[in-house]
């Protein structure tokens, strides 16, 4: 029994209410179960200690609002974790998980709008969690953000790619751009985080990705450098070797990348400089959108200021970069919103509104 499986052991104990987890209950059931009779109290604190490290980085949003997920009351003389529904490894095997994907499968013509497809992949993203814990360290991000179900072009790369950002592997891949005169491209690095967004025409997924030279002795990656690469235009992917060490700062979290962009689709590797701006907007009076906004923010930098209650008038400020989705998205609503700055966003919207006007006027 490695050090994973008495984890996980002692993990499944803290989720059974009838038994009460100390160190002499503990001991014994390994003890029984497990014909282990050398196990200590200071590696029975030490596996507590590694389990609150492992919940921690499971549920990091949680233990800022409740503190220790694990926690040992001195009135009852056990552990426990504060919340019945939390648990710090999926508590199905994966080989029921198997079972239960196949089964799915097997009876998708009961779902409809691909929901049986998207069930599978997401039971498929529990197995590759599950697999992290063969690494000695646990990546402190997810390695995969699902949002939607259904089916999704690249999926065949999913695996590979998930062991590889688990590990640290460097890898090579070909890629091509969207235009039908892009060349395919060999490009070697780190893969970091595997990103899924719906775009408005279909939702994919994306590979973020710091590209490497074959002569670097040191992988650093830092989050304006990377690149963004949609899996369905990526041919073929195997594991690169290299000498070069990954070293990662503590500060480095990949998610970071799309912190102030709006959508996905950045422009850092053209402009390296790149940092989001304050977007103010007026929306118009009499409109629906401010309602919409507030129930669904744009962003999380979002703040909206009201004019005048009657009419709904309003203002609305952002923080992010500008981009070819954030000029859509005012287009799409331009007869309820009107840029007031920045000067260069105001102008670029000005202008393809005239230009669409133009476009109306010569039919």
């Amino acid at each position: 029994m490695n050090s994973t499986e008495k984890l996980k052991e002692i993990n499944n104990l803290l989720l059974r209410k009838t038994f009460k987890v100390t160190f002499e209950n503990v001991a014994l059931h390994f003890s029984e179960h497990f014909d282990i009779v050398s196990y200590s109290q200071r590696a029975f604190y030490r596996d507590i200690q590694n389990l609150k490290e492992v919940i921690s980085i499971r549920y990091p949003t949680l233990e800022d609002d409740l503190g220790p997920l694990l926690k040992f009351s001195k009135s009852e003389n056990r552990y426990f974790y504060v919340r019945d529904d939390i648990s710090a490894f999926p508590s199905l095997s994966e080989r029921e998980l198997t079972q239960i994907a196949s089964t799915i499968e097997f009876n998708k013509h009961l779902f409809t709008d691909g929901a049986g497809e998207g069930l599978v992949n997401k039971l498929r993203a529990i197995f590759l969690e599950n697999s992290l814990t063969e690494y000695n360290e646990i990546l402190p991000w997810p390695a995969i953000q699902l949002i939607k179900d259904g089916e999704r072009s690249g999926s065949e790369q999913l695996k590979k790619l998930i062991e590889c950002i688990s590990g640290k592997k460097t890898i090579q891949l070909l890629h091509q751009g969207l235009s039908k005169t892009s060349k395919t491209k060999t490009m070697i690095g780190l893969p970091l985080m595997i990103k899924e967004y719906n775009n408005g025409w279909y939702t994919g997924w994306y590979l973020l990705f710091h590209e490497i030279f074959r002569t670097e002795t040191v992988i650093e990656p830092q989050i304006n450098g990377l690149r963004l690469l949609a899996l369905d235009r990526i041919g073929s992917i195997q594991e690169f070797k290299t000498s070069a060490k990954v070293k990662l700062d503590p500060s480095f979290n990949p998610p970071d990348y799309f912190k102030y962009s709006f959508g996905i689709i950045r422009n850092n590797i053209g402009k390296p400089d790149l940092k989001q701006e304050r977007i103010t907007i007026k929306l118009e009076a009499g409109n629906w959108i401010h309602t919409y906004l507030e129930k669904y923010p744009l962003h999380f930098t979002q703040k909206i200021q009201i004019v005048n209650d009657d009419t709904r008038k309003g203002i609305l400020e952002l923080d992010t970069e500008i981009n070819q989705e954030l000029e859509s998205f005012i287009l799409k609503y331009t007869d309820q919103m009107t840029v007031i700055a920045p000067e260069n966003l105001k102008v670029t919207i000005l202008q393809k509104i005239t230009k669409s006007i133009n476009n109306y006027e010569y039919l």
